[in-house]
């Protein structure tokens, strides 16, 4: 049985926090340049989500 120390699972806990923040973070600003660009032909999205619409600065 594999024994952990207590500060390795705390580290452990506060990478992943910070890994999750990160994509986060990511996905949003993703989200927010497609949301105010037009889609190209090959990767057309027939219905935009609404949730991505409420991202839309004009």
């Amino acid at each position: 049985m594999v024994y952990f120390f207590r500060e390795e699972v705390d580290t452990m806990k506060r990478i992943m926090t910070s890994v999750k923040r990160v994509v986060i973070n990511l996905a949003k600003r993703s989200a927010t340049m497609e949301a105010n660009t037009s889609c190209p032909f090959m990767g057309y999205q027939p219905k935009e989500p609404q949730a991505v619409k409420k991202l839309r600065k004009f």
